[in-house]
Parts: structure tokens; C-alpha cells; sequence
């Protein structure tokens, strides 16, 4: 156990800072959606959710509209956003480069409203503040990649490894040491003993969470080399699939968009991209239909000749599939006001967590914890595992139900609730 308490301590501190790093940044970005909202002044209303396929059939009008709106510009891809019905239009200047961009994200992208007929090109923003608008992209590039590039995001990555590490090491001590203490006490004996028991009282409510933030965010960054990997491969084979074909027009995309439906019913056409000449392919992201609209969907290619024709279908490999899953349980599972209140609980108690553990290991030459066992308040009347794995479960089901819809983000939010108040009682009692 002694081996097992140094390990704890040295790996603790190597990933806290950059633990605390992921939590302090994330904090602010919880709110990204609504401080955006606000700090914008000329961003449209945004509307309530509609099915892709009803945004779909918008197409057409939203196509004249842009162009209508904006003759200058060429259309390279076209995206809905089910969450308030909307087509996002990504453009370019001819004469100019298209920008990285991936969907709804990068470049110049226009906004149609579907149940208005209303454009607005997002590079149009006007904020009330800059310099919020500054600190949320810096946080974002802070909380993704530590404001590097993938090099950044990698290390992150291997940060977290190191806190699910952490945390199970955590778990290990835990519990022989709370064989006698009752669950919520914090001995006053001394600073270090106080501290410490705020410690494992804060590790408790924070573990699980943590894990899961740091197995979710593992699964992002392979998610995002795997299918940039993925990306390449469909591209060439199609590319070696369509050799040869010859085709002299582009059918319209309203025609192409209903071939690939015709041809893939049961999934759900996410993104358009559109051929700049004949000798190009029309390409197309599928997923399968989700719960919320806004959950994240995993897309896979499918292509199409300029002209018509049959498509082919690329899809991701096996594993990928999972990254659905995390990245919804990472970002998107906390979409109600009162389930990120209940997340901002989870923040700070990891915060407390890690601070407290650093404070630990700067006092670790003073007296050892095990020499005021004199201070217990309460015996334990129960076993050391049982909060643990009620609170365990409890915190697992509060970030898987929001997946199932709207039903279990109240069920979350429920859950979540029980367990801010579980942990103000302890305390109390």
C-alpha cells in the first residue's frame, strides 16, 4: 500500500496542473452556447428543433437565396442544423482559396432560415464585447490542445491517461482508509489532516466524473485521427471507384440529395458537399437518426458522380463507431440550464480534488494522516465501497440518460440534484 501511496502521489502531481487545466477552461466553455448568444447583438433568433429531412426540402430556396444575397460568392457545401432549423452555406470569394472548415465549423458560412427565408453570413457578427469573445476562443484552444496544434492534443491526451490512472490509485487507498472514518468526516487536528479528509470526501463525488470526462476526451482525439485517416482512404477509393466515368453536367443538388436518399432511407443526410465541375464527385455525410437533434452524429461518406448515377458508400471502421457515444457523453449531455449547474458542481469538486491534493503533496514531510486517529467523530456503520458505488452508479446513469432523450435529461438532472444534496447533507451531518 505504501508503493502504491508514492505512486499515487508523483502521478498525481504530474498530471494536476493540466487536469486542472481541462476543468477551469471547461467551466466557461459550459456556457459557450449561451454567453455567445448574448454577446452577440445581430445573430438571429434562433428557432425550435425540426427534423433534417424538413430542412432538406428547404434546399432549393435556400440556394436562391444566398446567391440572391451574395452573387459573389460560390457555394462549396451546404449542412442543417436540426437543433433550430437552419441550412449553413459555406462559401468562398472565386478568386480566393477555400478555408479548412468541416461542416458547421470554418470558413465563410451563411445562415438560411428555413421558416423565415432570412440570411445572415456569420462573418457579420457584431459582439458587445471583443475581449470576451477573445477569452472564449482562447479557452476553447486552451481546453482542446493547450493553444499548440495536435501536438498539444496529443499530450493532452496522454494527460488524461494519466488521471484515470490517478483516480483508480486514488480508489485503491480509499477504501482500507476509510474502514474506521465515516463517510463526510474532516478531522481538525491538524491542516494537512483537515485537507486530507476534504480530499477523499471531494475525490468520492469527483472520480467517476473525471474518469469519464478523461476516457470521453481520450476518445475525441483518437476519434479525430481516426478519421482523418478515414477521410483520406474514402476519398481514394472513390476516386478508384469512379475512374473513368465520363458525365458532361452537373445534375442540381436538390436531384443528387434525393438519389442519395433513394438510395440510403434509413439514414439521415448530415452534409452536401458539391462538385466544382463535372470531373468531381458529389460528396456526402450519413449517420444514423439520434435521439436529440442535437446530439453529435458520426458521419460517413458517401459519393456520388456529378452527373448521377450510383453512389458509393465508405464506412468507418468498427471502432470508430464508439466515438459517438463519448462525444456525446463529453459535450452534449448537459444541454438543460439546470443539468450544467449540476456539471458545474462536478467542476469544481474536481477542482477541490486536485487542490487539495497539491497542497497535500506540499505538506507531505509534516505529520504523517494515520497519527490523529484520535480526532474520528463517527464510527463507520457500514462498509468503505458502499458510497462509492452508490455515487458511482449514480453518476454514471446522470451522463448516459441524457443520450435517451428528453425524458432522461430530466431523469439527469433529477439524479443530479440527489447528489449535490448528498453531498451538502454529509457535510452537515
Amino acid at each position: 500500500m505504501r508503493k502504491i501511496y508514492v505512486i499515487h502521489q508523483w502521478v498525481s502531481l504530474i498530471c494536476a496542473l493540466f487536469l486542472l487545466l481541462l476543468t477551469l477552461t471547461g467551466l466557461p466553455l459550459m456556457f459557450r452556447g449561451e454567453i455567445n448568444a448574448w454577446n452577440t447583438v445581430n445573430m438571429p433568433e434562433r428557432g425550435e428543433p425540426m427534423p433534417l429531412a424538413e430542412i432538406w426540402q428547404a434546399l432549393p430556396a435556400g440556394t436562391d437565396a444566398v446567391t440572391r444575397a451574395f452573387p459573389s460568392k460560390e457555394i462549396l457545401a451546404v449542412t442543417p442544423d436540426g437543433a433550430d432549423g437552419t441550412l449553413y452555406f459555406l462559401v468562398k470569394d472565386p478568386s480566393k482559396q477555400a478555408t479548412r472548415s468541416h461542416m458547421r465549423m470554418g470558413g465563410e458560412q451563411i445562415m438560411y432560415d428555413v421558416r423565415t427565408g432570412t440570411v445572415f453570413n456569420r462573418t457579420d457578427r457584431v459582439y458587445r464585447s471583443e475581449t470576451l469573445h477573445s477569452f472564449m476562443h482562447t479557452m476553447h484552444v486552451l481546453h482542446v490542445r493547450m493553444g499548440m496544434g495536435t501536438e498539444g492534443r496529443d499530450f493532452l491526451a496522454f494527460m488524461c491517461v494519466l488521471s484515470i490512472f490517478s483516480v483508480i490509485s486514488g480508489v485503491y487507498l480509499y477504501l482500507p482508509m476509510m474502514k474506521k472514518l465515516s463517510f463526510g468526516t474532516l478531522r481538525k487536528k491538524t491542516h494537512r489532516l483537515f485537507w486530507s479528509d476534504w480530499h477523499k470526501f471531494a475525490s468520492v463525488f469527483a472520480g467517476v466524473w473525471t474518469i469519464a470526462m478523461c476516457v470521453s476526451g481520450i476518445f475525441i482525439v483518437l476519434y479525430s485521427m481516426g478519421m482523418r485517416d478515414y477521410h483520406r482512404t474514402a476519398h481514394e477509393m472513390a476516386a478508384e471507384h469512379f475512374t473513368g466515368m465520363q458525365t458532361e453536367n452537373v445534375i442540381p443538388a436538390t436531384e443528387a440529395l434525393a438519389q442519395i436518399e433513394a438510395a440510403y432511407p434509413k439514414k439521415e443526410v448530415i452534409s452536401l458537399r458539391l462538385p466544382a465541375t463535372p470531373k468531381e464527385l458529389y460528396i456526402f455525410q450519413l449517420a444514423d437518426p439520434t435521439a436529440r437533434p442535437t446530439d453529435f452524429q458520426l458521419g460517413e461518406q458517401a459519393y456520388l458522380p456529378a452527373g448521377g448515377g450510383d453512389p458509393l458508400f465508405v464506412p468507418v471502421a468498427p471502432w470508430l463507431t464508439m466515438a459517438q457515444f463519448f462525444l456525446n457523453i463529453h459535450i452534449h449531455t448537459h444541454e438543460m440550464l439546470g443539468t450544467k449547474m449540476i456539471w458545474v458542481f462536478f467542476i469544481l469538486t474536481t477542482a477541490g480534488m486536485i487542490l487539495t491534493g497539491i497542497f497535500l503533496w506540499l505538506t507531505r514531510w509534516r505529520s504523517r494522516i494515520s497519527a490523529a486517529v484520535e480526532d474520528i467523530v463517527h464510527e463507520r456503520a457500514n462498509s468503505s465501497w458502499e458510497e462509492l458505488a452508490r455515487i458511482t452508479g449514480i453518476t454514471l446513469i446522470m451522463l448516459i440518460a441524457p443520450l435517451y432523450g428528453e425524458l432522461g435529461e430530466k431523469i439527469a438532472f433529477a439524479l443530479g440534484v440527489y447528489l449535490v444534496v448528498y453531498f451538502v447533507r454529509t457535510l452537515r451531518g
